[in-house]
């Protein structure tokens, strides 16, 4: 029976091939999302799976206790790996120090890389696998590098690069002793370059880092893990480390082992654990997000398949003539849904899995093809087809064959669409709100470009300080017959570099953010004020007495502009008095700023140079850059290419492709729900339209009528989705800036497009009310 069924259904489907194409692309684009989703939530549960006797690796926990409470930390100080080396049962232990970003010197600039120091047993205890040198360099040579394929990559192009040399900055120099294999799935120990720890303790002496091998507070910045002779000695191991707390002075130190199986997925209480994946919390969430994107496909089949009803119900009294039961007729439309959902997969998979690698954070994710994911996705796709079809073949099958046969045009699917009609404005109503945001956010980028293309000179050069005394080297530079101005800011147009203050005026108590200018920028740069003066012409290098705000923080201050001038602040502890306001910036975000002369803060060199004389300048800064700091690599970077190249290429902004992708799939989604019902409406209400032609109405209005509610519910829906789409657009503006233009026309425009997209659709459907033939309409009757 179950082989006649599914003969019939492929016979079925192949019969009418462009409703199951439509179909299956209707899924498709459901299941497309909760394919990266769980393909998401499969590397989340497959992270550290490629490590050897996996439940037989534990890392150390730190739970800190003070008065106000306790923190658990996923980090351990490195003093306790000593004193577990002598526990019986632990077969190895293994110390990481974790030292961040470090900056490598290349002939192209710093390149930062994220530095761990460890040992060789490392490579005993992980599955971690060299693809060349020996492990046991890290004890024998403190000066021996590894790096991970990807890095190695990244910095040489090619991984045949044993013997290099390689120079951090602050470190020192290192040889490439070692190539590590990328880990075929995700980790919560990524490495990019590893050091040995006996290197990190010679650094400490030289105060190169921070001293933490012999310090149990330093716990912060170091983690312990062992392998066990068994799974089952984990409680032993809580007992034992139990006798290693530690009281220190303003806190006390437990510890505990975690199974390294159970740190994906994240623990959200437990600190220093970023590399952990999803929550438990974003795995419910997303599981709920899979659960509403079945009903959304199953809604879109649904209304497809009613727009197929009468076709169907024929052959469903024949069916039922000749003997079929009611419940072989809903298993043979439960048997067509499912296949269609997993033909729908069929397409879904390879699509995603291509696409992936343009989907911001999905193209490092690795996890790998195994049954479980396989029986998973097929799971998926089966109860998806099992949920759409339902409906569809519970009404079907209920029809009576001499209803089908005498008059199908008099049988009433179900009394009403509301439900279905309710669901269309919910789809079109998501999809205006995300168009208008496509439309504010492209608004947005188009402006930007043109303010930064017409404000940002092109002969303007950025050079990091890298935290030296920058007077001699600004002085010298400015001396190049290259350089018309040099100014010492974290600030161009826009900041550079923030800092963040406690703000005290007329009893208001603020968090506000500041950055450290040049007095001569505002002048240099032609800034008009809008109220005061500009910083005096000679300021006092140690102590600080004025500074200028913006509008916005003005605003915030709930200060006029003539009032506030004059006025003293308190920043921390310091008074200072307001000498002027200026403008919000024109480019990037327009917060709240406070400017403020800080010599010592200064992070940034900003030259502008005459016109075609980038090159050569370059050459000069460098050479007198290298003259001042020769153990530094001379960042420096034209500030246009360097901070503007993704507007001034026209790249498209990472909102535009989010919201750009959301609205696009949403609205393919909502033209096919609609697609459906329109089809129907124009099957159910065939004599009607033939009675008007015969009493005289026209094609057109034949088409208005019919056409003219699914207008109205596009109107409903942007009754929801425009102000849906305007409460979004404030909530971006908070984040971009008030550059961002919520204004009638872009609200209309986004409305405008979907609406029309939407009427479309719809006519491709009642057009063909126009057409109707009333002899043969009621002939039929």
């Amino acid at each position: 029976m179950i082989k006649n069924n599914l003969k019939i259904a492929i016979r079925i489907l192949w019969k009418n091939k462009l409703f199951s194409l439509v179909n299956i692309l209707s899924l498709s684009l459901s299941m497309a999302v909760g394919v990266i989703l769980f393909t998401g939530l499969k590397a989340t549960f497959d992270t550290d799976h490629f490590h050897p006797e996996l439940n037989q690796i534990v890392r150390v926990l730190t739970q800190e206790i003070k008065e106000g409470g306790q923190t658990k930390w996923a980090t351990a100080p490195l003093p306790l790996a000593t004193q577990m080396e002598s526990v019986s049962f632990i077969e190895k232990t293994v110390k990481v120090r974790l030292a961040g970003k470090h900056n490598l010197q290349t002939d192209k600039g710093d390149v930062p890389v994220d530095i761990k120091f460890s040992e060789p047993s490392f490579f005993d205890v992980f599955g971690f696998k060299l693809l060349s040198g020996n492990a046991k360099s890290l004890a024998n040579n403190s000066t021996t590098l590894f790096l991970t394929e990807k890095t190695a990559e990244k910095i040489f192009g090619s991984t045949n690069v044993l013997g290099h040399t390689l120079q951090f900055e602050s470190l020192g120099s290192y040889t490439v002793g070692g190539i590590i294999q990328d880990p075929p799935l995700e980790t919560h120990l990524p490495i990019e370059a590893m050091l040995s720890i006996n290197s990190a303790e010679m650094l400490e002496k030289k105060g190169a880092i921070s001293s933490i091998s012999q310090d149990w507070g330093g716990f912060k910045s170091s983690a312990i893990y062992a392998r066990l002779k068994s799974e089952d000695d984990i409680k032993q191991l809580n007992a034992t480390l139990q006798n290693y707390n530690r009281k220190l002075d303003k806190s006390n130190l437990q510890f505990l082992a975690q199974p390294i199986e159970d740190i994906t997925p994240r623990k959200i209480d437990l600190k220093n654990n970023p590399n952990a994946g999803t929550s438990w919390e974003d795995v419910k969430t997303q599981l709920f997000i899979i659960l509403s994107l079945t009903l959304l496909a199953a809604f879109n089949y649904i209304s497809l398949a009613l727009a197929r009803a009468f076709s169907r119900a024929q052959e469903v009294g024949v069916r039922k003539t000749i003997g079929a039961t009611r419940g072989q007729v809903i298993g043979q439309f439960l048997l067509e849904s499912t296949i269609v959902a997993l033909l729908a997969l069929l397409f879904t998979v390879p699509c995603v899995t291509t696409l992936a690698h343009y989907i911001p954070d999905m193209d490092d994710v690795t996890f790998s093809w195994d049954i479980s994911l396989i029986v998973g996705l097929i799971t998926y796709a089966v109860i998806t087809g099992l949920v759409a079809g339902a409906f569809p073949s519970w009404l079907l099958s209920a029809f009576q064959p001499i209803q089908i046969l005498r008059k199908m045009k008099n049988i009433k699917l179900f009394r009403g669409v509301a439900i279905y009609k309710a669901l269309l404005v919910v789809q079109f109503s998501v999809t205006i709100l995300f168009m208008i945001l496509v439309v504010i956010v492209a608004d947005y980028d188009r402006k930007n470009r043109a303010i930064i293309s017409s404000t940002v000179p092109s002969n303007v050069l950025t050079l990091d300080l890298k935290g030296e005394k920058y007077q001699n080297l600004q002085n010298e530079i400015s001396q190049l017959s290259q350089v018309e101005t040099i100014l010492a800011t974290n600030w161009y147009y826009e900041p550079i570099k923030m800092g963040k203050d406690s703000v005290t005026f007329n009893d208001k108590i603020l968090e506000m953010k500041y950055v450290s200018i040049d007095p001569k920028a505002i002048e240099t740069e032609g800034i008009s004020l809008l109220a005061g003066q500009n910083f005096p012409s000679t300021m006092p290098q140690s102590t600080e007495q004025y500074v200028l705000v913006n509008e916005a923080a003005a605003k915030l201050l709930e200060s006029k502009s003539e009032t506030l001038v004059g006025q003293n602040l308190l920043l921390d502890s310091a008074s200072v008095q307001v000498i002027g306001i200026i403008p919000n910036e024109i480019i990037g975000q327009q917060l709240p700023l406070i400017y403020r002369y800080l010599p010592n803060e200064i992070t940034t060199l900003t030259i502008k140079i005459k016109p075609n004389t980038e090159l050569e300048a370059t050459k000069a800064i460098q050479s007198v850059w290298k003259n001042h700091f020769p153990e530094k690599t001379a960042n420096l970077y034209n500030l246009k290419e360097y901070r503007y190249s993704g507007e001034v290429n026209g790249e498209i902004s990472g909102e535009m492709e989010m919201f750009g992708g959301s609205a696009l799939i949403v609205m393919i989604i909502a033209a096919l729900g609609i697609l459906g019902i329109a089809s129907y409406s124009v099957e159910t209400r065939t004599k009607e339209l033939g009675i008007r032609k015969i009493l005289g109405a026209n094609n057109i209005k034949l088409v208005w009528i019919v056409t003219k509610n699914f207008g109205v519910l596009i109107l409903n829906a942007g009754l929801i989705g425009v102000p849906a789409g305007l409460f979004g657009g404030k909530l971006l503006r908070e984040e971009m800036g008030s550059h961002l233009d919520l204004g009638l026309i872009n609200l209309s425009i986004g409305f405008g497009l979907v609406a029309l997209v939407g009427l479309l659709t719809v006519l491709s459907q009642t057009i063909r009310a126009g057409q109707i033939e009333p002899v043969k309409v009621l002939k039929a009757e």
